[in-house]
């Protein structure tokens, strides 16, 4: 039983390492502006949305990526993460996300907050782009938008919109970028 109980703590680690990972690979790709107050205002909303749950997940898998507990995930830290993961990047590559965590100092690291706000940005970044994904059956990267509509109908409360539809199109056979939205939903650079 002990042996079970460290292969399963073993690989709940290894699924945390993992998703650190894929935010780190998000901010590659998708290039926010961490220094900046509204995006660090928009990524507060989205952390207060998460589950108490979820936060105490991300701030341990924040614990698990700062070995030396300085407070911050160092260069060296990010990329064993990294390579953890098998997301192989350069130390310049990941130079460039810690710049982006502190565009004025350079990159001591990325903060709890910080990375709390990344994990949740990326976190509803994936799951709006697997739904839409699952929605583009020849693999296009569009959608119809009367399709978006329905599958966003119960978030607005989520991306902060009160209006009835999402989509203000007339022809809801029109056919969206769906990573393109997604970005715009969360209110991310485009």
């Amino acid at each position: 039983r002990a042996k079970d109980e460290n292969i399963l703590e073993l690989l709940v680690r290894f699924k945390q390492i993992r998703q650190a990972a894929r935010c780190f690979e998000y901010v590659m790709s998708a290039k926010p502006l961490l220094g900046d107050k509204g995006e660090i205002a928009r990524r507060s909303r989205l952390v207060s949305k998460l589950t108490k749950r979820q936060r105490e997940e991300y701030a341990e898998i924040f614990e698990l990526a700062d070995v030396t507990q300085s407070g911050t995930i160092s260069l060296l830290e990010m990329r064993r993460f990294m390579e953890t993961a098998q997301y192989q990047r350069t130390d310049k590559e990941l130079v460039e996300i810690l710049q982006k965590a502190n565009p004025q100092y350079g990159y001591l690291g990325l903060s709890k907050s910080e990375f709390l706000g990344l994990m949740a940005e990326a976190e509803v970044y994936f799951l709006f782009t697997d739904i839409f994904q699952d929605l583009d059956k020849e693999r296009t990267g569009y959608v119809r938008a009367g399709d978006l509509d329905e599958v966003l109908h119960g978030v607005r409360d989520l991306v902060g919109y009160e209006r009835k539809s999402l989509i203000d199109v007339e022809d809801q056979d029109v056919q969206v970028d769906y990573e393109q939205f997604t970005k715009m939903l969360l209110g991310a650079s485009i």
